[in-house]
């Protein structure tokens, strides 16, 4: 049964598109963080929509799951097979064509497996932005992205994928090809059946390409790094830089001095923003798509340096601001971002992380980490609280990092800091979930967040596209 599968994979996808076992299959097979190793078939790799869909209808024919996979730069399990082996996993690597950019309806049509940074890359020649930024955005692919709704760090002013996402094309289990690639902004002719697979991680069917939306490209940015008195400063200190900017903040990053100290440990080489580690700190971007913005007055400062400026001058004498700096250039700006963008790979490197991706009202976020500090410095005081990330739009990475001085018994707590997260989460009315999807990690806690009668949509919409459950089994729901 199996040597019949896979000549007729074979004969699909051609010999460059398959992978049977052995060193070649194992980067496929195994997550970004080396949580979680699965068994498959077949690592097949198609070329086209078509190839895809014959692949999708010969899984259901032989009752063969199939695990989409983009990037495999996850960290819920997403795209990781089980140990059965019972399944093949669908790289769309090679699926990485750019098949039209509109400039004058600015927007793009791309397959699923292209990576994020060569898009941000194709763009900007024509003179063009797509926003959508993460710390992966050299390996991740749209597909992914779309697969997991990745929000990264311009969320706060262009939104999530599915916000950028004007149209996608899907291949259901059995072959069919569901054609909702569109660039249009308005349209209103039914089910907007886009945003059913945007998201869904792959158990719906396999997203093969996307119409986005694109953006002029900003000529100018500010980027400052600052230490704030508290979370709660840190909010103030971003509603302020909003309106002195006409809404023009592109990222608000927060960065308490625990992530500083495990990213400094493991990326010495880094210039560290102050002369002190702040205890709470923040970096901030705005940019504008005006000319003139990037025009040094008299005074030699340009207007968004000015605004910057102005903006954190007012907080240091409220005492919301205790330091900062400003990036006088594209060096120094690199600089500040690289504290943040080495933030994942240093967790990576760690001997423990509890790893959790939540989001929460802005007028929560205070409250919820003063308790997070209180109960985790009770169970285990000597653990570095990284509760870093987008707060512009709510969302924090609250990791919790172990190292020699814990790491002992940090397995046998890890239990309950999962559980301590997740219980202020639910009393403050947050998500468990706010861009890494659910997966294999977060499945089990789905239904602690999730009403009855939702989870019972969500499975009879599984059940109707996908009847036999071959679609990455064991992820979600």
């Amino acid at each position: 049964m199996s040597e019949e599968l896979i000549s007729a994979l074979r004969s699909i996808v051609g010999d460059s598109g398959l992978k049977t076992g052995g060193d070649e299959t194992t980067p496929f097979l195994t997550d970004w963080h080396g949580q979680y190793q699965g068994r498959s078939l077949a690592v097949v790799m198609p070329d086209t929509t078509e190839q895809v869909s014959k692949v999708m209808a010969l899984a259901d024919r032989h009752d063969i799951a199939v695990v989409p996979q983009g990037g495999n730069t996850g960290f819920m399990g997403g795209a990781t097979p089980d140990d059965t082996g019972h399944s093949i996993l669908l790289s769309l690597r090679r699926m990485n064509r750019i098949r039209e950019i509109d400039p004058v309806n600015m927007s793009m049509t791309v397959e699923a497996g292209c990576v994020l940074q060569s898009l941000h890359e194709a763009t900007e020649q024509q003179g063009l932005y797509f926003p959508l930024n993460l710390a992966a955005k050299g390996s991740c692919t749209i597909g992914g992205n779309l697969g997991t709704n990745a929000g990264g760090l311009n969320v706060v002013r262009y939104g999530t994928t599915r916000e950028l996402t004007l149209g996608v094309e899907v291949v259901l289990i059995g072959g069919r090809v569901l054609n909702l690639l569109s660039g249009l902004r308005k349209d209103n002719t039914g089910y907007d059946l886009r945003h059913l697979f945007i998201g869904s991680e792959g158990t719906l069917g396999v997203i093969t390409a996307a119409t986005m939306k694109l953006f002029p490209q900003p000529v100018s940015r500010a980027t400052a790094f600052a230490e704030v008195r508290d979370v709660e400063a840190a909010v103030e200190l971003l509603h302020r830089l909003q309106a002195a900017s006409g809404g023009g903040v592109e990222a608000f990053e927060l960065i308490p001095a625990d992530i500083l100290h495990v990213v400094f440990h493991h990326f010495p080489e880094i210039p560290q923003p102050l002369a002190t580690r702040g205890a709470m700190n923040v970096l901030m971007e705005i940019g504008s798509t005006n000319p003139a913005s990037g025009m040094a007055d008299d005074t030699g400062l340009a207007p968004l340096q000015e605004i910057m400026q102005d903006t954190l001058a007012s907080a240091l004498e409220d005492r919301l601001v205790i330091d900062a700096t400003i990036a006088a250039s594209e060096t120094q700006r690199k600089a500040l971002w690289d504290v943040r963008e080495m933030a994942p790979e240093s967790h990576k490197r760690s001997q423990g992380v509890v790893r959790s991706d939540i989001s929460l009202s802005q007028s929560a976020l205070a409250p919820f980490y003063a308790e997070m500090v209180e109960g985790v410095r009770a169970i285990d005081p000597n653990l570095w609280i990284c509760g870093y990330g987008h707060i512009g739009d709510g969302n924090l990475h609250f990791n919790l990092v172990a190292d020699e001085r814990s790491n002992a018994d940090f397995g046998e707590k890890k239990d309950r800091l999962y559980e301590l997260i997740y219980d202020k989460v639910a009393k403050y009315n947050g998500s468990i979930s706010a861009e890494h999807g659910i997966g294999q990690t977060k499945r089990a806690q789905l239904a602690k967040v999730k009403a009855p009668e939702v989870l019972d949509v969500m499975r009879s919409i599984k059940a109707s596209l996908d009847p036999k459950n071959l679609m990455n089994p064991g992820k979600m729901i």
